[in-house]
């Protein structure tokens, strides 16, 4: 049997973890209630702060390394929302 290295649960941890803000994230939209709407709220900012530890460590271990923006991609998309917030 093959055993899974601390690699793989690490990037299967980061995939379930925005698997479950985006699930989350629908919850939060759909709520009528405004306390079911708080405590989902509530939820995702967890999630969210789960799924940046374990980014984190993946990307201090040199496991997961995200495509650096270039100055002018960051400039544009600043612009673009700050102009249009709700058009982009």
């Amino acid at each position: 049997m093959q055993r899974l290295s601390d690699q793989d649960i690490a990037q299967n941890l980061l995939k379930d973890e925005k698997f479950i803000c985006n699930m989350i994230s629908g919850y939060v939209l759909e709520a009528a209630n405004d306390n079911i709407r708080r405590d989902w709220t509530s939820c995702l900012q967890s999630s969210y702060n789960m799924q940046k530890q374990v980014f984190d460590a993946m990307s201090q271990k040199g496991w997961y390394s995200p495509a650096k923006a270039q100055p002018q991609q960051i400039s544009q998309a600043q612009s673009q929302f700050s102009q249009n917030p709700m058009q982009s």
